[in-house]
């Protein structure tokens, strides 16, 4: 038996698709195992949170302006 890493990135539907593949192939077959799957530290809620505000435009306030 031959072992293999693959490191996968999730963000991309490809990626995702091949994971889930492999995922699927290792319920159904007892010769294909997937040793670890590292999640992401990271609350999903949190991460849609700042790439939302990353993709919104923001404000410029000069300082005299800030306390008025």
């Amino acid at each position: 038996m031959a072992t293999v890493t693959v490191k996968i990135n999730t963000r991309t539907r490809k990626t995702q698709y091949l994971l889930g593949l492999i995922s699927e192939i290792a319920k159904n077959d007892k010769n294909v195992e997937i040793i670890g799957q590292e999640e992401s530290p990271y609350n999903p809620e949190f991460v849609l949170k700042i790439q939302k505000s990353r993709a919104s435009k923001g404000k410029v306030i000069k300082t005299e302006d800030l306390w008025k």
